[in-house]
């Protein structure tokens, strides 16, 4: 895979782990089973979702909540979860699916026109609106991608073993 950056590859190594799990829980049909904590699998997903479209926002300097679909919550990231949640949770499977897909496409198309050295300017550097903060931009790819998926694909074989323990 050529790139613009090496974070593409962690990306694609990390997503296609998520992809895979998804694809058996689908195949399963268990896109719709509760966890403990009241969040499916497709809610997973649209978080997921959500989350990717805010970071395509954060390089492409647009408002990020808006990109989520939430415009106008607390920026408190409990609040955001819950309200990207409830905006989706009439959301049947295959929009889940759907929404997961695309946002992840459109990221990738986003963070692929990004040079390594322009994932090292400073967040304020993307988003004028918030200039004091001067932390890389990596760490939101970081944290909105490969490691958030890591932290899904956790929550979501968590959410399929107590869903397996309980038959």
């Amino acid at each position: 895979m050529t790139s613009s950056n090496a974070e593409m590859q962690r990306i694609e190594v990390s997503w296609n782990q998520l992809a895979e799990l998804v694809n058996q829980v689908e195949d399963a049909g268990g896109l719709t089973k509760l966890g403990k904590d009241g969040w499916s699998v497709k809610d997973h997903l649209a978080h997921v979702a959500a989350w990717e479209h805010s970071l395509a926002a954060l390089i492409e300097g647009r408002d990020r909540l808006e990109a989520m679909g939430v415009r106008g919550v607390e920026e408190n990231t409990d609040v955001i979860n819950e309200a990207v949640r409830k905006l989706h949770e009439g959301d049947v499977a295959d929009e889940a699916l759907a929404y997961f897909r695309d946002s992840h496409v459109q990221m990738v198309a986003a963070l692929g026109k990004l040079s390594d050295a322009d994932l090292q300017k400073p967040y304020s550097h993307f988003q004028p609106s918030d200039p004091d903060e001067k932390r890389p931009a990596i760490g939101w790819v970081a944290g909105n991608t490969y490691e958030h998926y890591a932290e899904h694909i956790g929550w979501i074989n968590q959410l399929l073993s107590e869903s397996s323990a309980a038959r």
